[in-house]
């Protein structure tokens, strides 16, 4: 009796140890998250989550990404899930609170700063619009449609003071959007820019030289002295 005691246990052991292994394996193998028993699913709950969260029945998107939620709270995205799921459900009032709290908690969310710029420009707020804004650049989020918002944004002059402000605030953020520049010569962008500049902001001499040239050769009036003022990236 008790040999036999011992083999189920260790056969349970052993398939307790096997889903554990799997369960990590799958956050570089989504495929694996599948096989994973739900009650041993941790890193699995996440990817079964995300791959049910937009385009499953909204009953088991909200009921998966609760049991993320309670699994694993802290993580930002994890909130931002539970906000979609909220949403496809019919509870807008649930799902704006959650994403608020996600965009409070990591600020390297895509999603949620994308949300909560839409929140802030649609209440007229342009500076917390400037920094979902500056946030999106600095995690440099390829899917995010970054031009258009930056466009909207830099639409009313309060959107071009606010963005102004924030470039001369500073950051790791104000090269992706430097750069940026280089391509975009709207009235509104160079308005931004100039007036960064006068105000103090940083720009580094490569962007410099690059959007001084642009300036140059589309006839933009500028003084070249703000464009001297560079600062030479640190190998």
């Amino acid at each position: 009796m008790m040999r036999l005691i011992w083999i189920v246990f260790m056969v349970a052991l052993a398939a307790l140890t096997a889903g554990a292994q799997i369960d990590r394996a799958s956050r570089r193998q989504p495929s694996l998250a599948a096989i994973v028993p739900t009650p041993l699913r941790s890193f699995a709950q996440e990817r079964a989550t995300m791959a049910t969260v937009r385009s499953a029945p909204p009953a088991i998107a909200l009921a998966e990404a609760t049991r993320l939620t309670e699994r694993s709270p802290l993580p930002a995205e994890h909130l931002t899930l539970l906000s979609i799921a909220r949403e496809r459900s019919g509870d807008r009032a649930g799902s704006g609170q959650i994403i608020q709290r996600a965009a409070q908690r990591g600020w390297r969310d895509p999603i949620a700063q994308q949300v909560m710029f839409e929140i802030a420009l649609a209440a007229g707020d342009r500076g917390e619009s400037s920094r979902r804004l500056a946030a999106l650049f600095g995690i440099q989020e390829e899917q995010a449609p970054i031009k258009d918002m930056t466009k909207r944004l830099l639409a009313t002059p309060e959107g071009r003071q606010a963005m102004t402000a924030a470039l001369v605030t500073g950051g790791n953020w104000t090269r992706a959007f430097l750069i940026s520049a280089t391509a975009d010569t709207s009235p509104a962008m160079v308005e931004t820019v100039l007036g960064a500049l006068r105000a103090g902001a940083k720009i580094e001499c490569s962007t410099a030289g690059v959007i001084a040239r642009t300036y140059q050769q589309q006839g933009i009036a500028f003084d070249p002295a703000l464009f001297e003022r560079c600062l030479k990236r640190r190998a």
